[in-house]
């Protein structure tokens, strides 16, 4: 064989060893570059998988917080329409004792006025018996004037018993209205102590501030859903106005007046937050 032959042959070896080294390195790259990823696959959907677990946790938990706060608005609207029908039913039975009491001191003094009558009654019959042992004819006169009387002396005595049976009707009315009232008062306690407030039983109304100073300020009613009579709701009790400036809560504004004409309402201010102004919106139930 030539040089040149030799040469060309020993080119083809050295370039195949190489080829081969090279080859090799590049596949072993290649498998780490696998594993790697395949490895970084698995931590992303591990980390994925652990996201998802969160998010699922989180979802539920927050929609038993959504239930909980739902349920605790069914309930609240309960316990402010049963305290105000507690609190109609107290008015009606207030009347209604005023009325009792009215009437049995009406009787006491119809009872007083019959018991001088039953004992006139008897005087004049005892008298007529008297006359009856002096003469015979004034006698007869006498017995007939005893019986009339003693007929109107049965009369009187019904006539008392009944009225004592009236009062006794009267009083144990009395002390079941007193009992219900009682219970009435025991069932507003209850629901104090499981938070529920007397000003949270507040109309739904909502408006703007129309005047702000100082302390005080005027709400102009944009909004009267149960046509409710305003003036009357303040008679009843506290209750107030929740004030907004977009989401910023600022305080609260409890009604004192309420001006028909204007058809707004005046409040004392209690101030959390900033400054209450003409303009800021106002709603006595959470947006």
């Amino acid at each position: 064989m030539s040089p040149i032959g030799r040469v060309f042959i020993l080119l083809n070896l050295v370039l195949a060893g190489g080829f081969v080294a090279v080859s090799g390195t590049h596949l072993q790259q290649q498998h780490n570059y696998k594993t790697q990823l395949q490895q970084e696959q698995e931590a992303r959907a591990k980390e994925v998988g652990e996201k998802n677990r969160q998010i699922t946790e989180l979802t539920s938990e927050r929609n038993n917080f959504e239930n909980a706060k739902t349920a605790n608005e069914r309930l609240k609207e309960q316990l402010e329409v049963r305290l105000a029908q507690q609190e109609d039913e107290n008015k009606r039975l207030t009347q209604t004792l005023a009325q009792f009491e009215g009437d049995i001191k009406t009787l006491v003094a119809a009872n007083s006025s019959t018991s001088a009558e039953v004992k006139t009654a008897f005087e004049q019959a005892k008298s007529a018996y008297a006359m009856a042992t002096a003469d015979q004819k004034v006698k007869d006169e006498a017995v007939r004037a005893k019986d009339a009387a003693e007929t109107e002396n049965r009369e009187l005595k019904n006539t008392i018993a009944t009225n004592l049976e009236t009062i006794q009707a009267k009083e144990l009315a009395i002390a079941d209205l007193t009992k219900e009232r009682s219970e009435l008062r025991l069932l507003v306690a209850v629901a104090e102590a499981n938070g529920f407030k007397p000003s949270m039983a507040a109309p739904n109304l909502s408006g703007l501030v129309t005047t702000a100073s100082g302390r005080l300020c005027t709400i102009q009613i944009t909004d009267n859903p149960g046509n409710v009579d305003i003036n009357e709701q303040i008679q009843r009790g506290k209750w107030g106005f929740a004030i907004y400036d977009g989401d910023i809560y600022k305080g609260e504004a409890i009604a004192t007046k309420y001006e028909a004409s204007a058809n707004a309402v005046l409040c004392n201010i209690y101030l959390q937050k900033g400054e209450i102004k003409e303009g800021d919106r106002a709603s006595t139930k959470t947006p």
